[in-house]
């Protein structure tokens, strides 16, 4: 084939494929900046290769890309060490529209915020292959050939990120969980709207965990905020000294329902909210105030202002 031949050939499989290979790096660093970077990595390593003689190209593509990022990952723990408090996944932020385009990065079929937190507890091998199963559906023989292990294997991993993440990865009902969410999210509006918080505080789980991300940018919680009352003094706090006040609108955050807060006198803040089995409290709360994770805004509109 032509050099200009194969530059046709790379382009095309870039554009249909790049928001696929975003995705699945996403979903395993839970930084898109750093998926996007592997993306290039591989295409600039398909550039130099003979795609002819490929016959699966979407499939050569996610093994290329899944085991780019799992050497990326390889670094991770020693940038986070050094993270100033907690480290929480880059969100995606979207309108709160069930027509999403299709190049969207985050599409229907992604784990959702709060899992991505859940993931940060699994090692590398064990987020390829939660991803892999779980938000493309592959079976265990695809996953052993990308990753280059046996079926046994996979299994075995798979089992043990089961284990790691727990509850989340058993809710199959999404109508019930997007309830669920809705509820915690409408409450969470009125808290804020008001300045109550009885009624959201009564939503969180006895033994509930709030985590926040400043990234040493903006104030925030560096250690977990654990129990109920502990959640509900903090929020009362914050609100109490304007920090809450601005424009509060109803989102999609990595494919989760959740809420962004845009505020007239500083970055804006994320939140969004995880349920427990039972899907009638909430178990984790995420706020996500550093700016330099607030940067994937695209179309917001919908729009409740919080005074």
């Amino acid at each position: 084939m032509s050099s200009n031949g194969m530059t046709l050939q790379v382009e095309q499989l870039y554009r249909e494929y790049k928001p696929l290979l975003t995705s699945i790096s996403y979903q395993m660093l839970g930084s898109v900046s750093e998926a996007e970077d592997a993306v290039q990595d591989v295409f600039v390593a398909v550039s130099k290769l003979d795609m002819a003689d490929i016959t699966n190209p979407k499939a050569y593509l996610v093994k290329m890309i899944t085991n780019r990022t799992l050497n990326m990952m390889k670094a991770a723990p020693r940038n986070r060490e050094n993270y100033p408090g907690q480290w929480l996944p880059e969100p995606v932020i979207e309108p709160g529209s069930e027509n999403e385009p299709q190049e969207h990065i985050l599409r229907r079929e992604q784990l959702g915020y709060a899992l991505l937190v859940l993931l940060q507890t699994c090692t590398p091998p064990e987020r390829a292959v939660f991803v892999l199963r779980e938000s493309l559906g592959h079976d265990y023989a695809d996953i052993a050939a990308i990753l280059n292990k046996s079926e046994a294997a996979c299994r075995k991993i798979y089992s043990r990120a089961i284990a790691k993440i727990g509850h989340r990865s058993r809710i199959d009902n999404e109508a019930a969980l997007d309830a669920s969410i809705d509820r915690f999210v409408q409450s969470f509006i009125q808290a804020t709207d008001t300045g109550r918080f009885e009624s959201f505080i009564h939503l969180l789980a006895e033994d509930a965990v709030l985590l926040s991300d400043g990234g040493g940018v903006v104030r925030a919680a560096l250690n977990p905020i654990v129990g109920r009352d502990r959640i509900g003094a903090f929020f009362s706090g914050i609100a109490g000294k304007g920090s809450l006040k601005g424009t509060m609108i109803q989102v999609s955050i990595s494919g989760q329902r959740g809420l962004l807060l845009q505020r007239a006198d500083g970055p804006p803040f994320a939140f969004t909210f995880e349920p427990n089995s039972g899907l009638n409290k909430v178990r984790s709360v995420y706020l996500i105030s550093n700016p330099e994770k607030l940067t994937r805004i695209k179309g917001v509109t919908k729009k409740l202002a919080v005074t």
